[in-house]
């Protein structure tokens, strides 16, 4: 790849490797009315963490950018770039993309989200791969799909695959807006963009809780699983693995129910133990965080009683099952409308869940409430004025 440039159905795709030709493509692109973009990243696939690995940027104009982070200082320009509201930036399915911006602190602006678009003409699998081949007859090499981009140097295939995510997306947007404008859908689209812009990435809360099984143990197993869930994220950090390839999921559930147990005998006869972690000082890191989370159980007097809402069920009357009834019409309605896969964007199952158990309408999107009245009205079906009108009219 001679000069890190190389050619693909007549686009340059040129390796960003320094913060010197950063600034260069920067100063290329600042200009540009459309960029398309996309990210790699590893979400604890092959290490620890959600970490970027590569940023992929175009302004369609014959030249793919392909940034490489890991050897840059500053990628803060980049950012600038990217929240700049006076360009469009076309990204296909960007929530995860948002999301990580957002953790290492951009806030993209101008999305234009085309896997969005596509589920708004009701594609049934709106993949990138599937777009292309619906709308240009055009088939695209998926192979290096799972491939770990945190390995350096990255292959030949590896950048390949990574310029197809975005060379083609300036010709995908303007194709799905053209039906989407016919449709005269343009302003669902706009709102569910802008939906998208308010994504913040935040740490989940009481992850250890979200393990299988957690909920199956009392309050104090609970409080153990915490201190072993924090010590077994610290270790993952320190081996820079994935969580689960350190402790798995049901082991260290499973350690939290049975804390007695002689962790030494545990680490050697339990499969999928992280080798790291079977090292005399970290047995006994683990044995000492065991210990101090027994002896901090007892001095808070944490309980040996189970949650109250450990088997939370939807309630069921004859008034939820009515509500329930009449929402799902409603749905049915409009999936006859717009179709199943567009109407999921509209009103899903979680809207009806809790319009039935508390019959308070809760939309968060302006178009979709006014479809969701529209078809209840055509339903001759009363629903109570929706949450997002108040907000809306402040």
């Amino acid at each position: 790849m001679e000069n890190g440039v190389f050619m693909h159905d007549g686009v340059a795709i040129e390796l960003v490797e320094s913060d010197k030709h950063l600034l260069e493509v920067i100063s290329k692109l600042k200009n540009c009315r459309e960029l398309a973009l996309d990210l790699e990243f590893d979400q604890n696939r092959y290490t620890y963490g959600f970490n970027l690995c590569l940023i992929q940027l175009t302004g369609g104009d014959g030249t793919c950018y392909i940034i490489d982070p890991l050897p840059l200082a500053d990628l803060s320009p980049l950012f600038t770039l990217l929240e700049d509201p006076s360009s469009m930036k076309i990204i296909h399915h960007s929530n995860n993309d948002i999301m990580l911006l957002s953790k290492l602190g951009c806030q993209i602006k101008g999305v234009m989200d085309t896997d969005v678009a596509a589920k708004l003409l009701n594609y049934e699998r709106s993949s990138l791969a599937t777009v292309l081949k619906e709308e240009f007859n055009q088939e695209i090499d998926k192979s290096q799909q799972s491939s770990n981009w945190n390995k350096r140097p990255l292959t030949h295939d590896q950048l390949k695959y990574a310029a197809i995510d975005v060379i083609y997306l300036h010709q995908v947007k303007q194709r799905l807006v053209e039906q989407l404008e016919a449709k005269g859908r343009l302003e669902w689209l706009k709102e569910e963009n802008q939906l998208l812009e308010k994504i913040r990435y935040s740490e989940p809360e009481n992850p250890h809780l979200k393990l299988r099984n957690a909920f199956r143990l009392n309050l104090y197993q609970q409080y153990i699983l915490q201190r072993l869930y924090a010590f077994r994220e610290e270790m993952a950090r320190q081996f820079n693995k994935p969580s689960s390839f350190v402790i798995g999921n049901e082991s260290l559930v499973e350690l939290a129910t049975d804390i007695d147990t002689d962790i030494n005998e545990w680490l050697n006869h339990t499969k999928g133990i992280h080798g790291g972690l079977k090292k005399a000082r970290n047995e006994q890191l683990l044995i000492d965080v065991i210990a101090t989370a027994k002896h901090d159980a007892i001095t808070e007097n944490i309980s040996h009683e189970f949650a109250t809402n450990r088997y939370y069920r939807p309630l069921k009357t004859s008034e939820t099952e009515q509500r329930k009834e009449m929402l799902t019409q409603v749905q049915k309605r409009i999936m006859e409308l717009y179709g199943e896969f567009t109407s999921r964007l509209i009103i899903n199952q979680s809207i009806i869940t809790e319009y039935s158990q508390t019959g308070q309408l809760r939309c968060t999107k302006q178009y979709a409430t006014a479809i969701v009245l529209s078809a209840a009205q055509e339903l001759n079906i009363i629903l109570p004025e929706p949450e997002i009108r108040a907000k809306l009219n402040n």
